[in-house]
């Protein structure tokens, strides 16, 4: 005998009893009853219920542990974050070392130049010695100061002086030495200037070293353009290789100074050349 019990929509007992002393089955269906695919049918086949469905509905709570499609998905995203940030660290650590060397240069005029003279004199005595070279000194520096040498701009080294046997053997006498450096601003009169200093006592003049003022501005301006043709050289090289990014670690200058014993005529005046040289070093990503 079978017993139907129908609480509601969702619930359907099934109780089925017997005329032997068998203990009646329970069965519990969750669903609702209409007609579904085969494949989720649940036939009882000890009741006549050859055309009755009965959908069976799985809990959600069931299934697979791991959470199914969202799982994998997470797994996923997970396993490509690591590798894209192991791909990045690579990228980061191994860089392309690069080093370029510019160079720049700046033509200026000569505003003044530097004399260097030495002067000389002998005496039977150091007494005799000193008095003529002070004499000499004097007139020399007359001269300077009437070619527009400014008194702050001559310097005189301390008087030397010493016996002639010490350097000659058997020789009599003494010798003194005065060395003196003078800033000429007229460089366009040096070449007339030395001859007089010769004519005046002078026994050696060394050749004029030719500078000018502001030499700082001057080499800030050679090493702008040295920096600027090491980058435009970086840039190029970092286009070829399809490298975005680029730092500078490491910079070192050379100079070939501010000053010249050679000039050229540029615009009619005495000038020269300031060059710098920098070699940089760069990163490159």
């Amino acid at each position: 005998m079978v017993i139907f019990f129908i609480s509601g929509f969702l619930t359907m007992k099934v109780v089925i009893t017997k005329l032997t002393t068998t203990i009646p089955r329970l069965i519990k269906l969750i669903g609702s009853i209409k007609p579904v695919d085969k494949d989720f049918f649940i036939i009882h086949t000890k009741c006549n219920m050859d055309k009755m469905a009965m959908e069976y509905v799985k809990d959600k709570k069931s299934g697979c542990s791991c959470g199914g499609c969202d799982c994998w998905k997470k797994v996923i995203i997970i396993f490509l974050a690591v590798i894209f940030g192991a791909f990045i660290i690579t990228w980061i650590n191994s860089p392309m070392i690069v080093t370029v060397t510019g160079t720049g240069e700046v033509s200026v005029s000569a505003t003044y130049a530097t004399l260097s003279l030495t002067v000389t004199t002998n005496g039977s005595n150091a007494s005799e010695a000193i008095k003529n070279i002070n004499t000499k000194v004097g007139n020399l520096k007359k001269l300077l100061i009437s070619r527009g040498v400014g008194e702050a701009d001559l310097l005189e080294s301390p008087l030397t002086i010493y016996p002639m046997a010490a350097v000659s053997a058997g020789a009599t006498g003494f010798s003194a030495s005065v060395s003196l450096t003078a800033k000429v601003y007229d460089e366009t009169g040096v070449n007339e200037l030395v001859v007089d200093l010769y004519n005046n006592g002078a026994a050696i003049v060394a050749q004029p070293v030719m500078a000018t003022e502001n030499q700082k501005d001057l080499e800030q301006r050679a090493f702008d353009a040295a920096m600027k043709d090491a980058q435009d050289q970086a840039k190029k090289i970092s286009r070829k290789h399809l490298k975005l990014i680029r730092k500078i670690v490491n910079i070192s200058q050379a100079s070939s100074g501010t000053t010249a014993t050679a000039t050229s005529k540029e615009a009619g005046a005495d000038s020269f050349k300031i060059a710098k040289a920098a070699q940089v070093v760069y990163k490159m990503w």
